[in-house]
């Protein structure tokens, strides 16, 4: 596994996690409170898809 692949990986469970933890949080704050993690996740899925083509 590249290194590219292996943050995609990180930054799809960190942001997975994250996401789904500030949910309970989202009638109170809105998007506030899912806007960082749905970014990481998002990026996350975005460095994992382009580390598996350049294998």
């Amino acid at each position: 596994m590249n290194k590219k692949k292996a943050s995609g990986l990180v930054g799809i469970i960190v942001g997975g996690i994250w996401l789904a933890n500030n949910y309970k949080h989202f009638d109170e704050q809105g998007f506030v409170a899912i806007g960082m993690p749905l970014l990481i996740l998002v990026a996350g899925v975005v460095y994992f898809v382009s580390g598996t083509k350049s294998s």
